[in-house]
């Protein structure tokens, strides 16, 4: 007797004359959804603790957020690290003056506000 898949989805045995496999699991084709919305996994999914997600839940639950502005840094983008907080190259400046802080640059980081030394 072979042996019976199952979904890594619902963890239900999978009879149907299709399944899918994504990385090393099977799924039925109606368990490929976003784990958030619901919405049905057509083209491309993100997989994250055994659970699929569309693009767009994907980055809003797990993406890296900068300390600036609040959005989303993709994982090739150049960053800036303060302490627990990062920013884009962009968006790591001194919130009196706006200068752009570089590397090397002294600064203060007080109640999540970036300053440069002069501010301070």
């Amino acid at each position: 007797a072979t042996p019976k898949s199952v979904c890594e989805g619902c963890q239900r045995v999978i009879s149907d004359r299709f399944l899918l496999r994504l990385n090393d699991s099977l799924w039925h084709e109606q368990c490929v959804q976003c784990a958030s919305c619901k919405e049905p996994l057509q083209t491309t999914c993100f997989y994250r603790d055994k659970k699929l997600y569309c693009k767009l839940d994907y980055e809003k639950l797990f993406a890296v957020k900068c300390a600036g502005c609040l959005e989303a840094i993709a994982p090739s983008e150049l960053v800036m690290r303060a302490q627990k907080s990062v920013y884009h190259l962009r968006c790591f400046c001194c919130c009196v003056c706006e200068r752009r802080l570089q590397k090397g640059d002294e600064f203060v980081l007080k109640e999540g506000q970036l300053l440069c030394k002069g501010d301070y």
